[in-house]
């Protein structure tokens, strides 16, 4: 008998792009009066393998009873080398890798693969809560129980501190990295790990995290990563206020204290903006990039959070 904890790791076929897509349990076959999922919405590098501890830590504090799954981008999960020459990798990537092809992507695999009387928890990681935001606009209102946006960048990105220093950086030398990940790619995949172990070396990070860094590796990958983030300078500017005043009742804020890519002072002036808003200020200094050191932490804030929505629901 198949175990319920037991992770699968899938790949579907999502707006035309191979999808990996991590699951914690099955969405319930019999129609009961509430039925909950999780849905975990990576930041950008895109690879959802990062988030896998975090996802198993808060799959079993719900006792393995309600499902955890998490997709990645479309485009930032290697499938394999096809030879691609670098004169065809530093080309406009398609559609599908745009930020505004990455939430039709999301829009779609919640369309196709999660049952409308689900109802949905959405977990957003740094521009992953920037993409929850937009699919509100689409989603059936009685879908979505709660939006949790971790450590979130949904304003200002190229102003803020990691911002002004990295949008030149994507805008003119962005073929300099994929350039240099493609020389790299023809190391060994046992070198290319050892570089990793080196990076990392004297951190504590999760074994899911190193195999997920392998991407990394792949220059298609960093095409479209990089292209992304550039897209995401460009695009993600002026808060839309509206939208959140709109769907205020649904959304939780997590902003870190000491974060270059979503400052606090964006938080306090969320505070002002929305003052009956549910908005938190982490005061244990997790890192922007929680999965690498704090998934076990982030895992047990979230689930405390959400016990008042699953209490309403199942009275």
């Amino acid at each position: 008998m198949e175990q319920e904890n037991e992770m699968k790791s899938e790949f579907h076929t999502v707006t035309g792009c191979v999808t990996h897509v991590l699951k914690f349990g099955e969405i319930p076959k019999l129609k009961s009066k509430s039925k909950f999922l999780f849905l975990v919405i990576p930041g950008n590098p895109g690879v959802i393998e990062y988030y896998e501890e975090f996802m198993r830590q808060l799959y079993h504090r719900g006792n393995n009873k309600i499902p955890v799954w998490g997709m990645s981008y479309a485009g930032h999960v290697s499938i394999g080398s096809d030879g691609t020459g670098f004169t065809e990798l530093v080309k406009q990537p398609p559609e599908e890798c745009t930020l505004l092809g990455q939430i039709r992507h999301k829009l779609a695999f919640i369309e196709e693969c999660i049952p409308e009387d689900i109802k949905l928890i959405l977990i957003g990681h740094s521009i992953g809560s920037y993409m929850i935001l937009r699919l509100l606009k689409y989603l059936p209102k009685h879908q979505v129980l709660r939006c949790f946006l971790l450590f979130p960048t949904i304003e200002r990105m190229a102003l803020s501190p990691r911002g002004q220093i990295i949008t030149p950086l994507l805008h003119y030398l962005r073929w300099v990295c994929v350039w240099f990940v493609k020389a790299v790619s023809y190391l060994s995949p046992q070198m290319q790990y050892r570089i990793i172990l080196r990076i990392f070396k004297g951190n504590k990070v999760p074994e899911c995290a190193l195999n997920a860094t392998m991407n990394l590796f792949d220059p298609a990958c960093v095409n479209h990563i990089t292209y992304l983030a550039r897209d995401e300078m460009d695009m993600v500017t002026d808060l839309d206020q509206d939208l959140i005043r709109n769907n205020i009742s649904k959304l939780s804020f997590y902003y870190g204290a000491e974060d270059h890519w979503c400052p606090k002072e964006y938080c306090y002036e969320m505070k002002k903006n929305f003052p009956h808003a549910d908005i938190r200020l982490c005061d244990k200094n997790y890192a922007h990039a929680f999965v690498l050191n704090s998934s076990q932490e982030m895992s047990k804030i979230v689930w405390e959070w959400i016990q008042k929505d699953l209490h309403h629901k199942a009275d």
